[in-house]
């Protein structure tokens, strides 16, 4: 009984923190709304929330973007470019 009870208390937790992991159904709907913004040219982005300062850049990284982040009384205001081709032509 004690075996059963520890295995159920580990996939509960388990499953806590990959629930954890992915962004809220309101941070992805933020994050469509910013790539969207950086499609029509738009560069500066900004937030009260570290957790979507990290989802932007991780979406920037797998998107070929630089971000850079500066840490303002308020929040983070982020600025996005694409990133340079460095290659020698």
């Amino acid at each position: 009984m004690k075996k059963l009870t520890v295995l159920l208390s580990a996939c509960v937790l388990a499953f806590s923190l990959t629930a954890l992991a992915e962004p809220s159904e309101a941070d992805q709907k933020w994050l469509k709304a910013v790539e969207k913004m950086v499609a029509k040219g738009e560069k500066k982005v900004t937030t009260h929330d570290e957790d979507r300062v990290k989802l932007v850049k991780k979406w920037a990284d797998k998107e070929g973007y630089t971000v850079q982040v500066t840490k303002q009384e308020n929040g983070y205001r982020m600025e996005i470019e694409k990133k340079k081709d460095l290659a020698i032509k």
